[in-house]
């Protein structure tokens, strides 16, 4: 429950009052939690070893490396923030902290055996094992501590960060803006709203944040939240000046324009930076990355599913006279053009200046084809087109070239689409915009996405949209 008063000079104050916090015993249970578990995981994997392998036991070597890689796991974790209450939240991002962790202390470990000579004295039977015990156990770890966290207690007592929220106005708490602040183990405790305007001298602003920071003090906080907009930044630096006397750590809470642009990549440039606006294709090393994944999986895909492959061949001829594949002129990469491949569903064959997009019920539609679209099957032969190396499994979905001028003129942002090679499957369709587009705001919408897409990039989130679409085919439908 909170509290609102007013103190001098009209200041408005919003006192919350939650119980101490147990943040700190908490961090230290979870570290200890982790090594422990690395070294009951490096045991249970040299015990595992011995068995199956009859090899005696060397009692000077029985834990000494599951101390090093657990020494060098919660401090390398602990640096990165992994133990920070309120990301103990996101089992994703703690799952990929926790693999690379992982990796990196059990490098340290084969590094320093190689230094100290001692290489000879490690079971490589055992290594591998503990590899792949200790990353499923740690990874378990975080799953169960997000499922305890979920209760009410752990977000009222474990997950908080106690903060002041610094603002020149009224907010509204029900926004977007501030509805993920305590989720997000945010606990507002007090919320000032600061009178003074631009206009006025430093004592005026120096006696509001003497009566903010003594009132703060009081609660013990953990940091401060400035909430400013786009148009209150020239007062920013004045304040920041005057909150140079507390020692805890200071954080924007931005609107969207400052959000946008401070998520941005910088280039340093001597004394100044260099935001990015728009970011550049992707580098050698993302190219490699995402060519390595698509010729991966394509390759695996065609041969698992050679059979459903050729048996939606033949239907496809028995069905309708007419050739199985039916090409379609799409761009790609940087509006290059290319041949797009699928099983011919319907009885015509549009690739011009005039391409009627399919619709629920569609008469074009072939009984065969009927089913290949529901089931996405029509699709396959694209993985051809990956493995050449005109599209890839993840990516902005090509549209036909008559879409592609029509909405080009329409939607400022569609073009950027083709910064990157055309998929299979994207985030759009992963996010609810698969077929048909009746209506512009619908391709905006499916736009938008795309952008984002091409603007946030990683291997990570390729493979991410890979599953959700293995799932959601489950469940749409296509037509």
């Amino acid at each position: 429950m909170s509290v609102t008063t007013y103190g001098s000079d009209g200041l408005r104050i919003t006192t919350s009052n939650r119980g101490t916090s147990l943040q700190r015993p908490f961090q230290l249970f979870i570290i200890a939690g982790d090594f422990l578990l690395i070294l009951l995981c490096y045991m249970a994997a040299s015990a595992l070893y011995r068995e199956f392998m009859n090899s005696p036991t060397d009692p000077d070597n029985s834990v000494g490396a599951g101390l090093i890689v657990g020494m060098v796991f919660v401090v390398a974790a602990y640096f990165q923030g992994a133990y920070d209450n309120h990301k103990l939240l996101d089992t994703l991002w703690q799952s990929r902290k926790v693999v690379f962790t992982w990796l990196f202390a059990l490098t340290t470990l084969a590094v320093a055996a190689f230094l100290l000579k001692s290489t000879a004295n490690l079971s490589r039977g055992t290594i591998i094992l503990f590899t792949v015990i200790g990353a499923v156990g740690l990874v378990t770890h975080r799953v169960v501590w997000r499922y305890c966290l979920s209760s009410a207690f752990a977000k009222e007592r474990l997950i908080d960060r106690k903060v002041i929220l610094l603002s020149l106005r009224s907010l509204d708490f029900t926004s977007s803006r501030f509805k993920d602040l305590r989720r997000h183990g945010f606990d507002v405790v007090r919320h000032f709203v600061l009178t003074v305007g631009p206009d006025q001298d430093d004592a005026a602003w120096s006696e509001q944040v003497a009566d903010v920071i003594r009132q703060s003090r009081a609660a013990d906080v953990d940091e401060y939240l400035v909430a400013i907009d786009w148009n209150e930044l020239p007062m920013l630096q004045k304040l920041s000046q005057h909150l140079r006397v507390v020692p805890q750590p200071i954080r924007l809470l931005p609107d969207f324009p400052i959000a946008d642009l401070v998520s941005r990549p910088f280039l340093p440039v001597s004394g100044t930076v260099a935001i990015e606006i728009q970011r550049p294709p992707l580098t050698v090393f993302e190219r490699v990355q995402k060519r390595c994944l698509d010729i991966g999986l394509a390759s695996f895909a065609l041969l698992m599913l050679a059979p459903l492959i050729v048996t939606a061949a033949l239907l496809v001829k028995l069905d309708t006279a007419g050739p199985i594949i039916f090409r379609q002129s799409r761009r790609g990469f940087n509006g290059k053009p290319f041949k797009i491949w699928k099983f011919r569903s319907m009885t015509v064959a549009e690739n011009g200046s005039n391409v009627t997009q399919a619709i629920r019920q569609d008469k074009r539609v072939t009984r065969v084809g009927r089913f290949l679209r529901r089931t996405s099957i029509d699709e396959l032969p694209q993985l051809w087109n990956v493995l050449r190396g005109e599209m890839s499994l993840v990516g902005p979905r090509p549209h036909a070239l008559a879409h592609d001028n029509y909405y080009d003129q329409l939607i400022s942002k569609y073009v950027y689409r083709h910064h990157m090679k055309p998929g299979l499957t994207g985030w759009a369709q992963v996010n609810g915009f698969r077929g048909e587009t009746p209506t512009i705001d619908l391709m905006e919408k499916r736009v938008e996405y795309d952008v984002w897409y091409v603007s946030n990039w990683s291997i990570w989130l390729d493979i991410r949209i890979l599953i959700r679409t293995a799932t959601a085919l489950m469940y749409q439908d296509a037509y």
